[in-house]
């Protein structure tokens, strides 16, 4: 073995440069082809464990979207439950039916995810997700039919909350399981991702050997002698105007470099003053035309912005992370009556809040006020409220917070929307009082349908039930044959336009009181014109009347 070496090292010399070059270059490629084989199969086992590792997180995710769906059907039914508009509440009831659809689809898709070895612990949590549906939708459909009270007496219960309450544990089982066996994998990835990291290190250590290698051969001897041939060839072609390569190594090629580069030193020296002189000119030049083109732009953006901010119907005002004011809108000094010499760029907030505690438009006090601003600018908390002035009127306040610290804010007057929502629900309460203290019963049916959607006090006298069986059914659901049918017929036909204003006389069979005699009148409601959208009924009671009269 040594005898190998020995007579390799004395025919080493006899080697071209561009051999050597080659020979070292082939060895290192063997080394990179092994190592990059390595990296290779180290990849593959960690890809392996990544989509492991992504399918135990989708899964994972299943637990989170589940609990959420569950809570926010829950939040419905409490709708439902506080709801003492009928309307209200089938919006509540409309709402838990959808959510209670992607439940119903999360829980099939986590069914396929499920595999053989969590099919045991899955099994009994899919059955009462199946009862929890189940009951939720049979509660949103009698929300919808019946009504809220109808909701109460169903899902007001301790079995409702027990079911509830295994479903947060099955979920609580299944999310720990699935914590641990991401974890599990986590630790394997990482072990595996650590071998991969040092294989690839491996094969970088490699590569940088041989391309120090391969250049420090190719820059240090061969392309250095062929820059100073190819300058040499310039100068004798008659370009002195050139930069001499490699002068300053302290070898033969730098010495020779330096003789190259003795005799058009002057020359070039002087090329080089008046390149740098023209490059200086130029660079100034770009820099005036730059600067002006940025002037420009800035004064047409500001112009922008205000016109923008002047246009605004809402009132504006803009301010800093320490709370001076820098750019406030007439329409915001006009709200508060504060004048321009308060309200302006520079003054801090504290001021124009004293101006309007002073003029009785803050109940609050500045300091309060100014303190709950700063909390919600701390927090970058986007907050939108009403607030109502020493003067009666209310306004919309909208805040968020502006990139870099500031804090931006609209105030709008709100007081005529207000006070127009106040004159409708007093009117509304006017019209319920008066059509519950009449003695003649009322009810009024959804046109299409024919359904009770309102009973006064006097009709569940007259019908002898409560309003809550009334409420939803039509008249042949509510009646007996052929009572209901009559009733049914009639309506329709008044409706359609069949039938006159006049009351008219009937003889039916009520739920709760029997046979009695009354005189109808029907009046069909239309909202805005087109098809009635509601049937009025004036019912009064006869019975005893006739009987008398008999």
């Amino acid at each position: 073995m040594r005898e190998l070496v020995r007579r390799f090292d004395r025919s080493l010399p006899s080697f071209s440069l561009n051999d050597k070059i080659s020979a070292a270059s082939a060895a290192f490629a063997v080394l990179v082809l092994l190592s990059t084989l390595g990296a290779l199969s180290a990849i593959r086992e960690h890809r392996l464990f990544y989509e492991r590792l992504e399918q135990l997180a989708s899964v994972s995710r299943n637990v989170d979207r589940t609990n959420a769906l569950i809570y926010a059907v829950v939040m419905e039914s409490r709708g439902i439950y506080m709801s003492l508009d009928r309307n209200v509440a089938r919006r509540y009831a409309d709402s838990q039916l959808v959510k209670l659809t992607q439940l119903a689809k999360v829980v099939e898709e986590w069914q396929a995810q499920v595999t053989d070895e969590d099919a045991a612990l899955f099994a009994p949590f899919r059955k009462r997700i199946d009862q929890f549906v189940a009951f939720r939708t049979e509660m949103a459909r009698r929300t919808i039919s019946v009504g809220s009270s109808a909701a109460r007496e169903l899902g007001d219960n301790d079995e409702n909350r027990a079911v509830r309450t295994a479903l947060n544990e099955d979920l609580e089982k299944l999310s720990l399981l699935y914590d641990g066996r991401m974890r599990e994998l986590g630790e394997t990835v990482e072990t595996r991702s650590l071998v991969m990291f040092y294989l690839g290190a491996l094969g970088a250590l490699i590569v940088l050997l041989i391309a120090a290698a391969a250049l420090s051969l190719r820059w240090g001897v061969l392309m250095p002698l062929l820059d100073i041939a190819r300058v040499t060839d310039r100068i004798a072609a008659g370009r002195i105007k050139l930069k001499i390569p490699h002068a300053r190594r302290p070898d033969e090629i730098g010495r020779v470099a330096q003789a190259v580069a003795t005799y058009q030193d002057g020359a070039f020296r002087l090329q080089e003053l008046e390149q740098h002189e023209v490059e200086i000119e130029r660079q100034y030049t770009d820099i005036l035309r730059e600067h002006e083109r940025l002037e420009q732009g800035a004064i047409s953006s500001q112009q922008r912005l205000d016109a923008a901010v002047a246009s605004m119907a809402q009132g504006m005002i803009m301010m800093d992370s320490f709370g001076y004011v820098l750019m406030v809108n007439d329409q915001f000094r006009r709200l508060y009556n504060i004048p321009a010499s308060i309200a302006k760029p520079g003054t801090h907030v504290r001021d124009i809040l004293a101006h309007r505690a002073k003029i009785g438009l803050l109940k609050e006090k500045p300091s309060e006020f100014l303190a709950a601003l700063r909390e919600r600018m701390k927090e970058r908390r986007p907050e939108i409220f009403e607030v109502e002035l020493g003067d009666g009127r209310i306004i919309r306040i909208s805040e968020r917070p502006v990139d870099g610290g500031g804090w931006i804010a609209t105030h709008e007057d709100f007081t005529a929307q207000r006070r127009a929502e106040r004159k409708l629900a007093r009117a509304e309460y006017f019209l319920v009082a008066l059509l519950e203290n009449i003695p003649q019963a009322v009810v009024a049916t959804e046109a299409q349908s024919i359904r009770y959607v309102f009973v006064n006090q006097a009709a569940e006298k007259l019908f002898g039930v409560a309003r809550g069986e009334i409420i939803g059914r039509t008249p042949r659901e509510l009646f007996s044959e052929p009572s209901g049918s009559l009733l049914e017929e009639a309506a329709r036909d008044q409706l359609a336009g069949r039938a006159d204003d006049k009351p008219r006389a009937h003889s039916i069979e009520t739920p709760g009181n029997g046979p009695r005699d009354v005189v109808v009148r029907r009046l069909p409601i239309a909202i805005g014109t087109g098809e009635p959208k509601y049937l009025l009924s004036i019912i009064e009671d006869r019975t005893q009347a006739q009987r008398a009269a008999a």
